[in-house]
């Protein structure tokens, strides 16, 4: 008794199969970074973020990357103080504001991962000067506002 060749909608099968898995593993494992190649319109911000710009924002930057159950999700926004500081509040409800001090300003304006991005200057929040700060911590969002230029930092890592 002779054996038959498998069909070759078999071998398409055992193809799909093989993609859809590959697919999966890298979907997974792989690492994917998503950023704005200069100021983006609020839409692709929220894209990006999942969070809902205010109306008078501009001059809008942000970007993120995802790696296993690693993350990280940077926004910078420019609008006028109360409406940042205003906002800060709804991204990080029952967070206190407060002032931020150099070591703050400057771990926050660092990359968790160096690298990440193809272009990360505009996210320039070591030289915010009267900022205040809220929230903070793992899974929980991080947010500063420069009083003195009216921009909005953003920053949720895990």
């Amino acid at each position: 008794m002779q054996r038959r060749k498998p069909s070759k909608f078999k071998w398409f099968v055992r193809v799909a199969v093989l993609g859809v898995i590959v697919w999966f593993v890298w979907s997974l494992f792989g690492f994917h970074v998503t950023e704005s190649r200069g100021p983006c319109i609020a839409s692709k911000a929220e894209s990006i973020t999942g969070l809902t710009l205010p109306p008078e924002s501009k001059n809008i930057r942000a970007a993120s990357y995802s790696q296993w159950i690693e993350y990280a999700q940077y926004l910078r926004f420019e609008a006028p103080v109360d409406v940042c500081v205003r906002y800060a509040s709804t991204v990080v409800p029952g967070a206190a504001t407060q002032p931020a001090d150099e070591f703050n300003l400057k771990n926050g304006a660092s990359l968790i991962r160096s690298g990440a991005f193809d272009d990360f200057s505009w996210f320039d929040l070591d030289k915010a000067q009267n900022v205040v700060t809220a929230g903070g911590g793992p899974s929980q969002a991080q947010v500063w506002v420069d009083q003195t230029r009216g921009v909005f930092y953003y920053r949720k890592t895990d």
